[in-house]
C-alpha cells in the first residue's frame, strides 16, 4: 500500500472539550484524603492488540460472483475449505461486513449437503458445525450471500480513505468522462465485504474465483486466467485462479472495458513470464510509457534479494476515485488514476517509485506477511524502502538521498500531527492507525541506517534468509531481527530496541573546537532529547575531517548524553562533517561556522551535504557564500541547480543583473523541466520588466513540458494582468491537470463571467487533490464576479458532493457551499450598508436602493436556498469518514 498521493491535512476542524469546575472545597477535601490514605485504584490491562487467535485455518476459497451495477451489490457463492488449526472445534466464525446472508450449507463429497445453522449480526457470521472436526480434518462450507459495500460502516485510514471493500465507479454509466469499473481495496480488512472469510493477515488460503460480467467488461483477478467461458446471456464468466497461498486482504478483482498491453519478464529457468497493464483505451498507446520499467524492476529485486519473484505473473491496472495511492494485490497491483499520463506528462515526472513500491510487497508483505497490523513495518518499511533501492539503482545515489529525505520529513510531520508513537504497536486504538509516516517513512529510514551499520553483503543475506525461511508464512518483528542476528553474528537487540520498539529519534547539538596547542580536534555529539519519553540512543557514526583538500574518515560510537571525541590534527579542519554517510534519522543542532558551510556545498559529495548547507547559507551575504551558489548553478545533478535557484535571495541582492542571463538561459536551456519551471519563477518574481521578460517567456510557451507551460501562463498573468487572458485561453483544451490548474488560478485571479464555463466543463475531469484545487480556484473566481454569476456555483458544489468521487473531495464540495452560503451573508452586510449610506446622502435615491434591495432579496434567497441544500445532503450523507468532519 502507498500512501503517498492521499496523506492530507484537513484544517478548520473545531474540538469542543466539556470541563467540570471544581471548587476550592472540593479540591481541599480531596487533598485532605490523599494525605490521609495512598488511593489505590483498580488495576486494568493496558490495550493490546494481538495477532489473530487462528480457531480454523481457512485452507482454500472458490467464489462464484456477478454484479447488480444499479444497486451497487454483489451476488456471491463462496465455498470455503477449512482445517481446525491445533484444537478440534464445532463451530466456526467468519467476517461477513454488511451482506444478506441465504443460505449456509456443509458440502460433502462437492455435492452441497444440508443446512447448518448460524447467527448473523452483519459483521460476524457464526457458524454451528455438524460434528467436532479433529484437528486437521478438512471440511467445506458453502455461502451463498450478497455484499452491499455502500451499507459498510467502517472507517479508513491517512493511506486509505474509504473502507468499504468494494467499489463502483460510475455505476450507471451516467458520467460519459469517467470510466465505469469496478475495483476492491482489501487492506486492512475490507476483503470481508464482499466475501466471506477469515480476514486476518495472518490467515494464508489459495483461491479461484468465477467471474460474471457483461463480454464488453476485461476482469483482473489474482493469479492466472484459466479460462473465459461465453454464456448465453451475453455474459462472460473468466475463471481466475491462484495455486499459492495469500492473506485474504491481498485478493482483488478488477473490471471495466480495459486495454490489456502484454510484456514479458524472463525467468532464470529461461521461461517467459506474462507481465500486463490494463489501462483505458486512451491510455493504451502510453501504457509501456508508464508502466514499461517494470520488468527490468523484477529483475533487479529479484537479484538484489537473491529470491527470485514467485508468483505466477504480474499484472498492473489503475482505477478511477480509487481511495489511496496504490495496492499490492498479490500480482494484481491497483494504482490510483494518478499514474494515467501522455509521454508529454511524464517528461516532468514519473511514477517509478509507486510502481516500485507495489512490486517490492510481493516480496515483502505479499510472500512473507505481517502477522498482525502491529507488526505493519514488517510490510510497509520494506515496501518504503524498494523506492531508495530503485533510485539508488537506476537514477543513481542523489537522486535516491533527495526522495529518501523527502520520505524522512513525512515521517517528521507525521509525527508532529499525530505524535510519536512506537513502530511495532500493540495498543493502537484502530488498525488504521499503523498507517502512518511511522510504518512508511520512518522505517524506510531504520533499514537504510541498519544496511549501513552492516553492510550490503550482510545486510541482504538476512533479507534473502527471512524471505526463504519465511515464505507463504506470517511473521513478527523479533524474527527479522534474528535473520540479522544469524546472517551478522551481531547481538542486535540494541538497534531493534531503541528503533523497532521505542518511539521519537534522537535530538543532538553538534558542536566542535579546535586546539591549537595541543593540535586536537574535539567533536562534541549531544543527546537532547526527553529521555523519560524517548531512549537514549546508540549511534555508529562516520565523521568525515576536510584539511588542505583531503579527507579523513572516523567511525565513532555516540552511546551517552554527553558525547565528546578527540583526534590529533595538525591544523584547523576546513570542514568536521559529522554523519558523513547522510543516513541516521534525528535532528540536529550542527554548530558550524558559515566558511565550513561554504566548504561543504563546495566539496562534499552527498545530496544531503547540499542541501544542509543551502538551508544555512540561502539568506547569507558573504560574498563566498554567495558565489558558492551561484557556482551550484551549474552543477550537474539537477536538484542540486534547483536548490541554488531557491537559494538566491542573496545573490539577488548583490548581483541581480548579472545574474539575469544566467537564469534566463536556465528557464529556455536547462536540460531539466523541474530546473526550467524554477528559473520562470524566479524571474516573475524577480524581474518584472514586460520588455525583458515577455521574450522569454515567448519561448517557454513551446517547451515540450507542460509543468514549464503551466508556470509560463502563470508568469504571462503576472507580468500582464488582464491582458494575459486571451493568451492564457488557448491552452483552456490542453489534456494536462497541470495546465489547466494554471488556467484556472489565471481564471480566479482575472477572469470574467466569459470564463465560466471553463470550470463548469472541467471540473468532472479533476478527481482527488487536483479537483480540490481545481475547486478553490473555482471558489476564487466566483467570488470576483457579480451575484448572479456566484450563484452558478451553487449545483456545481452540490453535484461534487453528490458525486461517487472520493470522499476528501466531496468533503470539498460541503465546504465550498457553506463558503458560498457565507459569502451571500456578507453581501447581504455589505448591501445593508449601503443602503445606510445613501439614505444618509438623501436626494433623489430610490431607483439605487430599489435595485439595491433587489440584490439583497437575490442574496437572501440565495443563502437560504444553500442553507436547505446543506441541511438535506447531510442528513442523506453516510460515509462515516466524510461525517467525522462535517458540523452536527
Amino acid at each position: 500500500m502507498n500512501k503517498k498521493i492521499i496523506t492530507i491535512i484537513i484544517t478548520s476542524i473545531f474540538l469542543s472539550s466539556c470541563f467540570v469546575k471544581k471548587t476550592s472545597e472540593t479540591v481541599s477535601t480531596t487533598q485532605e484524603t490523599l494525605e490521609k490514605e495512598e488511593v489505590k485504584l483498580p488495576k486494568k490491562q493496558e490495550v493490546y492488540n494481538p495477532s489473530n487467535t487462528i480457531v480454523n485455518d481457512l485452507i482454500h476459497t472458490e467464489l462464484h460472483v456477478d454484479f447488480n451495477w444499479k444497486a451497487k451489490q454483489l451476488n456471491g457463492t463462496a465455498t470455503l475449505t477449512f482445517q481446525p488449526y491445533a484444537y478440534d472445534t464445532d463451530s466456526l466464525i467468519l467476517d461477513a461486513k454488511a451482506m444478506d446472508i441465504f443460505s449456509v450449507f456443509i458440502e460433502f463429497d462437492s455435492l452441497k449437503g444440508y443446512a447448518l445453522q448460524y447467527k448473523y449480526d452483519g459483521w460476524k457470521l457464526r457458524i454451528g458445525l455438524p460434528k467436532k472436526y479433529k484437528k486437521g480434518e478438512s471440511y467445506k462450507i458453502v455461502i451463498e450471500y450478497v455484499a452491499n459495500p455502500e451499507k459498510v460502516e467502517q472507517m479508513g485510514s491517512s493511506a486509505i480513505a474509504e473502507a468499504k471493500g468494494l467499489y463502483f465507479i460510475n455505476h450507471d454509466g451516467s458520467n460519459p468522462k469517467k470510466h465505469q469499473e469496478i475495483w476492491t481495496q482489501g487492506e486492512t480488512e475490507s476483503s470481508s465485504t464482499w466475501f466471506p472469510t477469515i480476514d486476518s493477515p495472518n490467515e494464508k488460503t489459495t483461491q479461484e474465483i468465477y467471474i460474471t460480467v457483461q463480454d464488453k467488461f476485461q476482469t483482473l483477478s489474482n493469479g492466472l486466467l484459466v479460462e473465459s467461458k461465453q454464456n448465453d446471456d451475453g455474459t462472460r464468466t473468466d475463471y481466475w485462479k491462484m495455486d499459492l497461498p495469500h492473506a485474504p486482504y491481498l485478493f482483488f478483482m478488477g473490471i471495466g472495458e480495459y486495454a490489456i498491453v502484454k510484456d514479458t519478464w524472463t525467468k532464470k529457468d529461461g521461461t517467459e513470464m506474462e507481465v500486463s497493464y490494463y489501462v483505458e483505451k486512451e491510455y493504451e498507446p502510453y501504457a509501456r510509457d508508464i508502466f514499461g520499467k517494470t520488468p527490468k524492476m523484477i529483475q533487479y529485486f529479484s537479484d538484489l534479494l537473491g529470491v527470485e519473484y514467485p508468483w505466477a505473473k504480474y499484472s498492473q491496472i489503475v482505477g478511477r476515485d480509487y481511495v489511496s495511492g496504490a495496492m499490492e494485490n498479490t500480482t494484481a497491483t491497483l494504482h490510483g488514476e494518478f499514474l494515467y499520463q501522455t509521454k508529454r506528462e511524464l517528461i516532468d515526472d514519473n511514477n517509478e517509485s509507486i510502481i516500485a513500491h507495489e512490486l517490492f510487497h510481493h516480496w515483502f508483505g505479499d510472500l512473507v506477511t505481517c502477522e498482525s497490523w502491529a507488526n505493519l513495518p514488517l510490510n510497509e518499511s520494506f515496501a518504503n524502502y524498494s523506492q531508495f533501492l530503485w533510485d539508488e539503482y537506476e537514477h543513481g545515489r542523489m537522486e535516491a538521498d533527495k526522495n529518501a529525505y523527502d520520505e524522512m520529513d513525512g515521517y517528521f510531520l507525521s509525527a508532529q500531527q499525530g505524535g510519536h508513537v512506537d513502530m511495532i504497536r500493540f495498543d493502537y486504538a484502530s488498525r488504521e492507525d499503523m498507517f502512518d509516516g511511522h510504518s512508511y517513512n520512518k522505517g524506510g529510514r531504520i533499514l537504510h541506517m541498519l544496511r549501513t551499520h552492516l553492510g550490503d553483503e550482510v545486510f541482504f543475506e538476512a533479507l534473502k534468509n527471512y524471505l526463504t525461511e519465511n515464505a507463504f508464512k506470517a511473521t513478527e518483528i523479533h524474527e527479522l531481527r534474528m535473520q540479522f542476528e544469524k546472517a551478522s553474528g551481531q547481538d542486535l537487540n540494541w538497534f531493534f530496541n531503541q528503533w523497532f520498539l521505542a518511539s521519537g529519534h534522537p535530538l543532538v547539538t553538534i558542536d566542535q573546537k579546535y586546539d591549537e596547542a595541543t593540535k586536537e580536534l574535539t567533536v562534541s555529539i549531544n543527546q537532547t532529547q526527553d529521555f523519560e519519553k524517548w531512549p537514549l540512543y546508540q549511534l555508529p557514526i562516520q565523521i568525515d575531517i576536510y584539511t588542505n583538500g583531503s579527507v579523513r574518515t572516523e567511525n565513532v560510537w555516540i552511546k551517552n548524553e554527553l558525547n565528546d571525541f578527540t583526534f590529533k590534527l595538525n591544523q584547523a579542519p576546513d570542514l568536521v562533517n559529522v554523519d558523513a554517510t547522510k543516513t541516521t534519522l534525528w535532528l540536529k543542532k550542527d554548530n558550524k561556522s558559515t566558511e565550513q558551510w561554504i566548504y561543504q556545498l563546495n566539496n562534499a559529495p552527498l545530496w544531503l551535504d547540499k542541501k544542509e548547507a543551502f538551508d544555512k547559507l540561502e539568506k547569507s551575504s558573504n560574498p563566498d557564500a554567495i558565489a558558492a551558489i551561484q557556482k551550484a548553478l551549474n552543477h550537474e545533478f539537477y536538484d542540486v541547480r534547483l536548490m541554488a535557484l531557491k537559494s538566491l535571495k542573496g545573490a539577488l541582492n548583490k548581483n541581480k543583473e548579472a545574474l539575469k542571463p544566467v537564469v534566463s538561459k536556465m528557464a529556455t536551456s536547462d536540460v531539466h523541466p523541474k530546473v526550467r519551471k524554477k528559473s520562470i519563477d524566479v524571474l516573475a518574481k524577480n524581474f518584472q520588466d514586460a520588455t525583458f521578460l515577455n521574450p522569454i517567456l515567448e519561448k517557454t510557451f513551446k517547451d515540450s513540458s507542460y509543468s514549464v507551460l503551466g508556470a509560463t501562463i502563470n508568469a504571462y498573468a503576472t507580468l500582464n494582468g488582464k491582458d494575459a487572458l486571451k493568451r492564457t485561453k488557448e491552452y483552456e483544451k490542453e489534456e494536462s491537470s497541470s495546465v489547466q490548474l494554471a488556467v484556472a488560478s489565471v481564471y480566479a485571479d482575472y477572469g470574467d463571467e466569459t470564463n465560466h464555463d471553463f470550470f463548469t466543463e472541467n471540473v468532472e475531469s479533476f478527481n482527488g487533490f487536483n479537483q480540490y484545487s481545481f475547486l478553490s480556484s473555482y471558489f476564487k473566481f466566483l467570488m470576483n464576479q457579480k451575484d448572479a454569476i456566484t450563484a452558478k456555483g451553487i449545483p456545481v458544489f452540490e453535484n461534487v458532493i453528490e458525486s461517487d468521487g472520493i470522499w476528501f473531495a466531496r468533503l470539498a464540495g460541503f465546504q465550498l457551499l457553506a463558503g458560498l452560503q457565507s459569502h451571500f451573508d456578507k453581501r447581504v452586510n455589505e448591501i445593508n450598508n449601503d443602503i445606510a449610506s445613501l439614505e444618509k446622502e438623501g436626494g433623489d435615491i430610490s431607483m439605487k436602493v430599489a435595485q439595491l434591495e433587489k440584490d439583497k432579496n437575490f442574496c437572501v434567497s440565495k443563502s437560504q436556498e444553500i442553507s436547505k441544500k446543506l441541511e438535506t445532503l447531510r442528513g442523506k450523507e453516510t460515509d462515516p469518514n466524510l461525517l467525522k468532519y462535517l458540523p452536527k
